[in-house]
């Protein structure tokens, strides 16, 4: 008889921790199977000890046995409360307190089990007793403390489940009622084995009546679906989605729409009835209901003025792959819309600020033209260019005459609207690809890209012709009639790099002033005055 229940025994051991394996295998397929799968662990310890209790054994393993299989035992109740907890809330987390009371008070019954050899409070007795002999105990007062708190903490997992089958919607109805029946096992022969200890000559098969309510309790999670679909009603979950989901069948009528759903849906229609049995072309458009090759698409929509979606499209199938409609699920996108286009505009704003500064930093704020900065990049790109292509490369150095006398006579006021004229005239009479520059006080160059020595005496008579020709009135109504010296120079002959050729430009322009201004002089002398 004690090598038949050993055996029982150990085949609930091998089944409930081969349990335990898949279901923590599965825990991330199902919230319960973390709480099942500890139960089945702590079952296969109770398990395992009590084969010990039925084998031949020196009396002190049958002993110490015994205290082991409260391990599991104190296990096995917790893990079948917090199982009945989450198959009632799969998003149940035990509180602090919860943690506390699931740990401390199972801590505090193995401080008493380990002991009690000690005080003797949690068994009064242990030995052989009958024919044939077995091993026995005699429960002490701290052995139905620790019974009374489990049986109350598997009352509440009963409750739990009760509330739950209550509530839940027919598909889960089986399978929490399959928990709950397969509960009763363990309570049953628990029960029988405590009040009537002679009936089964005090053998106790409360583990063999656990294993049943874990075998049950794990097809129904891991085999019939529960908790694969969340046991929480339809509404609970589509009312609270903030994203408009509708659902169209095969027919194109609507056969489901949120909360949310309706709400967009009467931003385009606000006279429209429950849209449910309505067709969805009436209020979809064609897009949203066109055909699904890869059984999904997603694209964005401005559904009405202002209201921007985010729109995904799948195809619902049966198992045998017909057609059974589609779920079209739209996402307010608005607000990032409005975010990404106002950080578009303040990028571009950025950017023409960017090039303004650019432009800015190249530009005399006085006369609008470039200035010496934008002088030096210029001059060295175009003297590349005419060594790379063999070119000439003119250059004309300005100098206002008898500025100083301008502005010690009229002020400094006086003396900028005359440079403001020059520069004016200067832009006025450039040419394609010649470049204006004002290099600082009453100095302007000019770059002329291509030009021989003949033509840059040319262009120099002629914007020499231009500001003398040049009236500019001053304040108090006075007329100033200025005029300019012009220095040239020419690449290669006269400069073959940027600071030769400007020196080259500047002697000539300080000849052309020491000749009694007025004039255009070349390095090599004075050509016009």
């Amino acid at each position: 008889m004690q090598e038949l229940l050993a055996a029982a025994f150990a085949v609930s051991a091998a089944l409930t921790t081969a349990t335990a394996v898949v279901a923590r295998r599965r825990r991330s397929a199902t919230p319960a199977a973390t709480a099942l799968a500890g139960t089945c662990a702590s079952l296969a310890l109770w398990s395992a000890v009590t084969v010990l209790v039925h084998l031949d054994l020196p009396p002190v393993v049958h002993v110490w046995a015994s205290y082991a299989a409260f391990v599991g035992v104190l296990g096995c109740v917790v893990g079948l409360y917090l199982l009945a907890r989450t198959i009632a809330d799969p998003h149940h987390r035990p509180s602090r307190r919860q943690v506390a009371v699931l740990t401390g008070v199972p801590g505090l019954v193995l401080v008493a089990v380990a002991t009690d050899p000690l005080h003797h409070l949690f068994f009064r007795s242990t030995g052989y007793v009958g024919d044939p002999a077995h091993f026995s105990v005699v429960f002490g007062p701290l052995f139905w403390v620790h019974t009374a708190w489990c049986y109350g903490l598997l009352a509440l997992a009963v409750a739990h489940l009760v509330r739950a089958r209550r509530r839940a919607p027919a598909v889960l109805r089986h399978q929490i009622t399959s928990v709950l029946v397969a509960a009763a096992a363990p309570l049953a022969g628990n029960v029988v084995n405590i009040s009537a200890p002679d009936l089964f000559a005090g053998q106790d098969f409360t583990p063999l009546c656990f294993t049943v309510t874990a075998l049950v309790s794990a097809r129904a999670v891991l085999r019939q679906g529960l908790l694969g679909v969340v046991p929480v009603a339809r509404a609970a979950v589509l009312e609270t989605v903030t994203d408009a989901v509708v659902v169209v069948d095969a027919g194109g009528a609507v056969v489901d729409v949120n909360a949310a759903g309706r709400a967009m849906l009467r931003q385009a229609r606000p006279d429209l009835p429950d849209p449910v049995g309505l067709p969805a072309r009436s209020f979809l458009s064609a897009r949203a209901l066109a055909g699904l090759p890869g059984g999904y698409t997603r694209y964005a929509l401005e559904y009405v003025p202002g209201l921007h979606l985010d729109v995904r499209i799948t195809a619902i199938a049966d198992d045998r792959g017909r057609a059974l409609g589609r779920v079209v699920v739209a996402r307010d996108v608005t607000e990032q819309v409005e975010t990404r286009q106002h950080l578009e505009d303040q990028l571009a704003l950025v950017e023409r600020l960017r090039a303004q500064l650019a432009e800015d930093s190249v530009r005399d704020p006085l006369t609008g033209l470039h200035n010496r900065r934008f002088l030096d990049v210029a001059l060295a790109t175009e003297l590349e260019r005419a060594a790379r292509q063999g070119s000439s490369l003119g250059v004309l150095t300005l100098d206002a005459d008898r500025f100083k006398a301008v502005n010690d006579t009229h002020g400094h006021a006086a003396g900028d609207d005359v440079l403001v004229a020059i520069a004016g005239t200067l832009t006025a009479g450039a040419r394609q690809g010649e470049v204006a520059v004002r290099c600082g006080g009453e100095e302007f160059v000019v770059l002329l890209p291509g030009a021989d020595a003949r033509a840059v005496h040319r262009r120099a008579e002629e914007l020499r012709a231009a500001c003398a020709a040049l009236r500019v009135t001053v304040g108090g109504g006075a007329l100033v009639r200025p005029t300019v010296s012009v220095g040239t120079a020419v690449h290669p002959g006269d400069g073959v790099d940027a600071a030769s050729l400007l020196a080259a430009a500047d002697r000539a322009l300080y000849a052309a002033k020491a000749a009694a201004r007025h004039g255009v002089v070349a390095p090599g002398g004075l050509v016009a005055g």
